[in-house]
């Protein structure tokens, strides 16, 4: 299944193959592959427990580029994003770590970006160029643009990841984003950040639109009871991604 899917991404990236030969990061720090079982719990935390069991999971294999680990039958695929590639400004780390699930629509357009950013970043091509060549398909035969709304889920009980600063953070912030393409915060009476009412993240205008609705301090908690197993093994891991008061508090806006 490696194979195949590796074969398909290389065929859908051959407008970008010329950009990655012989351009390399220069600073870029090597990403070390998560244990198997660890990543794969991890990435199925992001969906609804009644959609996991049937989801499709991605695995990354720093190497390459995210490889298929298991082949689901409800539409909805599963990753742990490790390259924040939409800011041109900011370098590539080896401490960013996010689960997303997307639904069937976003798994066919929104979620390749990242597996073309994943396999560009193997190649050696650092942040700018990165941001470059995987926005400059974006509306092309080969990146379409969402044909419908839909939703990425993100309830996993921690994520660590750029958010207003030029460092990654660690939180606990399960959220759901609708991904509404071209829509702003008046189309939908959002006002910015809020932990109670949807309000809009625009990633590209015109693409990366979502709106997003954080879960609620009950269900937080909630998912936060049910992780234990799973947020000590991450814990054990890595230490940035213990779950401490402040990761608890944080928003996306600190």
């Amino acid at each position: 299944m490696s194979t195949a899917f590796y074969v398909t991404v290389l065929v859908a990236l051959v407008p970008l193959a010329s950009l990655a030969q012989g351009t390399t990061s220069g600073t870029s720090p090597r990403l070390e592959r998560m244990p198997e079982s660890l990543e794969t719990r991890f990435a199925l935390s992001a969906a609804p427990p009644h959609a996991r069991e049937q989801a499709t999971v991605y695995l990354l294999d720093p190497s390459k580029g995210y490889a298929l680990a298991r082949t689901g039958t409800n539409g909805v695929t599963c990753v742990v994003v490790r390259t924040d590639w939409q800011w041109s400004s900011l370098p590539f780390r080896d401490d960013i770590f996010w689960p997303v699930c997307y639904d069937s629509e976003g798994s066919q357009t929104l979620l390749r970006d990242y597996f073309a950013a994943a396999e560009l970043r193997a190649r050696g091509m650092g942040s700018p160029a990165v941001h470059d060549a995987v926005t400059s398909r974006f509306g092309t035969p080969g990146s379409p643009n969402p044909a419908r709304t839909g939703v990425a889920y993100m309830i996993a009980p921690i994520m660590r990841g750029y958010t207003s600063g030029s460092e990654p953070v660690t939180m606990n912030m399960p959220h759901y984003m609708f991904y509404a393409p071209g829509l702003k915060d008046a189309d939908i009476g959002g006002h910015g950040f809020s932990k109670e009412y949807p309000f809009m993240l625009a990633m590209s205008h015109g693409r990366d639109d979502y709106i997003i609705l954080l879960v609620g301090e009950a269900e937080k908690t909630r998912i936060l009871q049910e992780s234990r197993a799973l947020l000590e093994d991450l814990c054990s891991y890595r230490r940035y991604l213990c779950t401490t008061a402040e990761t608890r508090a944080r928003t996306p806006v600190q």
